[in-house]
């Protein structure tokens, strides 16, 4: 039976933490016209570079999937990792493809379209992995895109990808892991359209 944990306390920031972070930015880009979503520009810089500014001070180490415009990606000075395959399979084949190149244990998972991530997140999911190898973040009353996961549950993932199970949310159900609720945070909008961009 999986077990579920919520947890309701948001941490304020603490030091950088020595774990790694995949910005997941590896789709086809559909709702924006088959555009590489973290190359587009808003509030002038594009999203990918918004998500990487939020994100470094709190990890020691950034790794980003992806599978386009694989040298503009590798010219922001970060290792860029592609899918395995060539079939674009969504983020949990970017995460299985991403998570063997990771230093670290613990690695945390963001999308590269939530611009305006808090500078407190990992300190806020942190604490909780003495629950689990998974921790989630719950903002607006739904589960983010948003994993702090232990690197070893990377054999589940290719298991799930195996059965061809490849919905990141079906996998977490999967599994035991926490939910960190962070609800009514303007932190955790997604850019998902041209209109999010054009607002």
């Amino acid at each position: 039976m999986v077990k579920t944990w919520q947890i309701f306390i948001y941490q304020d920031p603490m030091n950088r933490y020595e774990i790694s972070c995949i910005v997941l930015a590896g789709g086809r880009g559909k709702r924006i016209r088959g555009n590489d979503k973290g190359l587009q520009p808003y509030r002038n810089k594009r999203l990918v570079e918004h998500v990487i500014e939020k994100i470094s001070p709190q990890v020691d180490e950034i790794i980003i999937s992806a599978n386009r415009n694989l040298t503009e990606y590798r010219n922001l000075g970060l290792p860029v990792i592609t899918d395995n395959n060539d079939r674009f399979d969504g983020p949990l084949a970017g995460i299985a493809s991403a998570l063997p190149g990771c230093t670290h244990q613990w690695v945390l998972v963001v999308p590269c379209d939530m611009p305006d991530l808090p500078e407190n997140l990992v300190a806020s999911m942190w604490q909780h992995t003495k629950y689990s190898r998974l921790v989630t973040v719950s903002a607006n009353n739904r589960l983010q895109l948003i994993l702090l996961m232990h690197r070893n549950l990377l054999a589940s993932i290719n298991e799930s990808l195996g059965d061809n199970q490849r919905t990141v949310m079906r996998w977490v159900d999967s599994i035991d892991h926490s939910i960190v609720v962070m609800d009514n945070e303007p932190h955790f909008h997604n850019i998902n359209t041209c209109d999010d961009l054009d607002a």
